[in-house]
């Protein structure tokens, strides 16, 4: 690590360490009868609805794999246990992992969490000798320490992400478009991939909530899970293509190095700012000396909400200095540049169940994945009757890309139902039509049908 890394974790481990000595802990709260009785899977718990959730710090960053929001995520959806059908064959490692989970917790404030996502993919169609079927596997692992002012509003904690993914035969999900179709929309975002396989994805020092007015976070951060991002859409449990799931419209830097800054003017209102190594590479902590940045600034509001988890509408503006190689990295092309983000996100109902998210990202000089690229999405939670299933959620979405590196615009039409076919797992059914592959290659429509099952731990 050079001298500004050094730098940057040395100020990480200062902030730990102050913090630390000044903490005050509280008790965490005893578990309730109806808990106990949720945990082992015999009943719901009377607030179903009410279930755990992040507690507002960086509520802008609302994207559910960033590690502040897939934990909680990951307790909650163990409380659920409505589901097709009423026995899960992995009911005993659940119930370890809940204990594990809440005595660690009751003993140094820490807690952990496992999701795991298996994706099968098939198209119609495809180049001359070019695969036709893709499968993949994703896993999280987060960890969050709580160490200063525990359940308070200036509550610091440490954050640590590992990340896996890997693949089963010669491409990923991911690649199917690019190499199968000509494609610049990826079929499924994240499902590609690592070497190694297991990385380090976030680690970083967050203090702050909503209820403080203030959050910042600093260390190895994850700029496209903090900025410009929908608390509705996530590959692992919504929409898959990179179209529909990224707004890579943005020029994002990877994953590396930098801090990040959110504060609360009113109830409705957030104002987030990033600035993180432009020349970030998720497997390792980049090279920030090379003094090559990404900034970026957001206005989030909750344009007439109907409940207190209304997502925020959003306005961004983004600079990148770019790579110092001037090659692509994550969402940037290589070249400096800047561009803006707008998304519309409203509930359409009185339960909050009905759910619209309009994204139009634009970028100049070259230097992000797209030019520009407009979304427009559709989801509904809970809208089946049947049986014992709740927790369920079905979803479309209409995307159009423009691309520096195309020869036409690309078009895709996707759509899924989401729903637990046992408790702790659930199964995704999943289709989507494109249109014009940008690069041009011969195709000119595909449909590409999937099946994605999720577990947590």
């Amino acid at each position: 690590m050079n001298g500004a890394g050094r730098l940057i974790a040395c100020a990480l481990v200062l902030s730990v360490g102050r913090t630390a000595l000044a903490q005050n802990t509280v008790d965490p709260p005893e578990e309730t009868e109806s808990q106990e009785a949720e945990t082992r899977g015999e009943q719901n718990p009377p607030d179903a609805e009410q279930a755990p959730r992040a507690r507002g710090a960086f509520t802008a960053a609302s994207d559910p794999e960033d590690p502040q929001n897939l934990l909680p995520a990951i307790v909650e959806r163990n409380r659920e246990v409505n589901s097709l059908f009423p026995v899960s064959p992995l009911r005993g490692l659940h119930e370890l992992s809940d204990q594990a989970r809440a005595d660690l917790k009751e003993a140094a404030n820490l807690e952990f969490g496992l999701a795991i996502v298996h994706l099968f993919q098939w198209v119609d169609d495809s180049l001359p000798g070019a695969d036709t079927y893709a499968a993949g596997t994703n896993l999280d692992l987060v960890g969050n320490w709580e160490i200063f002012d525990v359940g308070g509003p200036t509550q610091g904690q440490i954050f640590a992400h590992l990340q896996g993914r890997w693949d089963y035969g010669t491409i990923g999900p991911e690649n199917l478009a690019g190499e199968s179709l000509g494609g610049l929309a990826g079929t499924a975002n994240t499902f590609s991939a690592y070497q190694p396989a297991f990385i380090i994805r976030n680690l970083y020092w967050q203090q702050g909530s909503r209820e403080a007015g203030w959050a910042y976070r600093i260390g190895k951060i994850t700029p496209d899970a903090t900025f410009g991002t929908s608390k509705h859409i996530a590959a692992a449990t919504t929409f898959l293509s990179t179209a529909s799931v990224g707004t890579f419209a943005n020029g994002y830097a990877d994953s590396g190095l930098g801090v990040a800054g959110a504060i609360y003017p009113s109830e409705n209102m957030t104002i987030l700012a990033l600035v993180s190594d432009a020349n970030a590479d998720r497997t390792d902590f980049g090279d920030i000396g090379e003094g090559d940045f990404y900034k970026a600034i957001e206005f989030g509001y909750k344009i007439a909400p109907r409940t207190e988890n209304a997502g925020y509408s959003k306005l961004a503006f983004w600079h990148t200095d770019g790579t110092s190689d001037g090659e692509p990295a994550n969402g940037q092309l290589g070249p400096d540049g800047w561009g803006f983000f707008i998304k519309y996100e409203q509930e359409l109902d009185d339960d909050g169940d009905a759910i619209a998210v309009v994204k139009y990202g634009r970028s100049f000089d070259d230097s992000a994945f797209y030019e520009r690229q407009l979304t427009t999405a559709f989801l509904y939670y809970n809208p089946s009757n049947f049986g014992n299933i709740r927790n369920d959620v079905v979803g479309a979405a209409f995307n159009w890309i423009d691309s520096p590196l195309g020869e036409r615009d690309e078009y895709h039409l996707e759509t899924f139902y989401r729903f637990p076919v046992f408790p702790g797992v659930d199964m995704t059914l999943h289709y989507q039509a494109i249109f014009d592959p940008a690069l041009d290659l011969g195709i000119d429509d595909a449909h590409v049908f999937s099946l994605r099952f999720r577990t947590t731990f």
